[in-house]
């Protein structure tokens, strides 16, 4: 666990699903890098894959950070909710209405860079240094700080729920 919170520590993994057949794409790791003052941040070359032309930012509704979605999970956020029975018809509209609206592409350019959305980078203090963590089917961007400060509150509920998951 100590490479995990380097400056420059990142992985991938690459996981099949054997039921589609499809390669399901899992950001793991952390990196920090600058953004730069056109909002730019590189994403590590090993978190990008043959297709990946574009990322959707999602400020988190509850924490202070941003989350990054391929295009792929934000269908299969929608699906999954169309098919939860326990979800009323109207609830999900709103919720598809309220994530669309604030899900802002952001290209990546030949260099492997995105355009992050100033606006919301601004509302998130995100500038300088940030830290980009994988979030399994999405990449995660904070300010430094919060992202320690929230590495240490969440260390008990992780240390438990591994033992739980046999970890």
């Amino acid at each position: 666990w100590g490479a995990l919170g380097q400056k420059g520590a990142s992985m991938q993994y690459v996981l099949v699903n054997s039921k589609e057949s499809n390669d399901v794409r899992l950001f793991a790791g952390t990196v920090q890098h600058t953004l730069d003052d056109n909002h730019r941040v590189t994403v590590p070359a090993r978190w990008r894959f043959e297709g990946l032309s574009e990322l959707f930012a999602v400020p988190d509704p509850r924490q202070p950070f941003l989350i990054l979605l391929p295009d792929s999970e934000l269908k299969k956020i929608v699906n999954d909710l169309e098919t939860a029975e326990d979800v009323e018809p109207l609830v999900r509209r709103q919720f598809v209405r309220q994530l669309f609206s604030r899900a802002t592409p952001c290209p990546l350019d030949r260099q492997g860079r995105l355009v992050l959305p100033y606006e919301i980078c601004s509302d998130l203090g995100l500038r300088g240094e940030v830290m980009l963590a994988g979030g399994g089917s999405r990449i995660e961007i904070w300010r430094p700080e919060n992202w320690y400060e929230n590495q240490t509150k969440e260390e008990n509920s992780f240390a438990n729920t591994a033992d739980r998951v046999g970890l």
